[in-house]
């Protein structure tokens, strides 16, 4: 009982030595045996599908002494990447109760602009527009590990402008907010120019007509949620439905499914020829093209369910964490559906 205590008591400290022992065991390794820890792993799996992706090639992939990386995600990085976020998750929720810092509806408007950087950027890679060494900052995960950075940053300065300084109507909201329109305004600005014709690279065509149908079967859509449950007000488990973060992830995520139906199955005729590239939504996508969005939708109408009504009174203790899962899951959907909607209107 006594060794559980003392893990617990010094579980930071703990995994910081393990953390350190790994970046320990990998310089070792990459040092005595490169070929096993740098060419077969590290290249393989991680910077390898980096270089890949930025070459911006047919065929997605990169070679290093005889080792090849293709672009895209595997296992074994996924679930790297998965443990790493899990943590980092834990660490951004400790920093946000330590600063007192409230997560709400308000809290992720603030970093919406971070949030629509990122794949507006992962556009402007694909485009061609970024050059070495520059570009591989432009990729995930390095992207997600840029924007977390400033926005951690800007996060800081606000709590020390608002509560040491304490300048007036200064706040860590609207600190977040203007710091991330830094990035995102020069960002659209390229896209802007690629709509209107003056372009860097070769396209398959503008296609705005596809931002529009799919804005606006997600704001019909969203609409209707919001319209039922105002209706159902005095119902409190259909009242949640109409709370601005609940319906924000619920945006993203159709966003997303609808983009990769509308880009992939082409129900309009509209001479589309995108393919998907991960297993799961290309089975839904081909079962029934429509089932990818449906799905999307009943899962995040399922994920408000259990957070807002089924473990309610449990959460209710930990809802600075509740929500930064929630916009955790907005940026799931909202991330890759933003960029993939995007490319699709450029023809890239």
């Amino acid at each position: 009982m006594k060794i559980f205590d003392i893990i617990l008591n010094n579980k930071n400290k703990i995994l910081l030595y393990f953390l350190i022992l790994i970046v320990v065991i990998c310089i070792i390794g990459v040092y005595l045996f490169p070929r096993i820890f740098y060419d077969n792993w590290i290249w393989k799996y991680y910077w390898g599908p980096v270089v890949a992706d930025s070459l911006n090639s047919d065929h997605g992939t990169a070679i290093f002494n005889g080792i090849e990386a293709s672009e895209g995600y595997t296992m074994v990085s996924e679930l790297t990447y998965g443990i790493i976020l899990i943590i980092a998750l834990y660490y951004i929720y400790l920093l946000l109760k330590k600063l007192n810092i409230k997560v709400d509806w308000r809290f992720a408007l603030a970093l919406m602009p971070f949030i629509l950087f990122g794949p507006v950027a992962r556009v402007l890679e694909d485009t061609g527009y970024f050059d070495e060494p520059w570009v591989y900052w432009f990729i995930s995960p390095f992207i997600y590990l840029l924007i977390a950075f400033f926005a951690i940053l800007f996060l800081i300065l606000g709590y020390y402008l608002e509560n040491k300084l304490k300048l007036s109507k200064i706040t860590v909201n609207k600190v977040l907010f203007v710091g991330g329109l830094f990035f995102l305004i020069p960002a659209l600005i390229p896209i802007a120019n690629w709509i209107l014709g003056n372009r860097w690279d070769s396209t398959s065509g503008v296609s705005f007509d596809v931002f529009l149908i799919v804005l606006g079967i997600v704001l019909i859509v969203v609409f209707l949620v919001y319209f039922i449950a105002n209706y159902f007000k005095g119902k409190e488990k259909i009242v949640v439905y109409k709370n601005p973060l609940n319906l924000a992830m619920l945006s993203g995520h159709l966003v997303d499914g609808l983009t990769s139906y509308i880009s992939i199955k082409d129900p309009f005729s509209m001479g589309l020829f995108y393919v998907e590239k991960h297993p799961a939504s290309n089975f839904l996508l081909e079962v029934w093209g429509p089932l990818f969005p449906i799905v999307k939708f009943l899962l995040i109408i399922f994920v408000i369910y259990v957070f807002d009504v089924l473990y309610k009174e449990e959460l209710k203790e930990y809802m600075t964490l509740v929500n930064l899962l929630k916009i955790g899951i907005l940026i799931l959907g909202f991330s890759p559906g933003l960029r993939d909607l995007l490319r699709v209107t450029m023809g890239v």
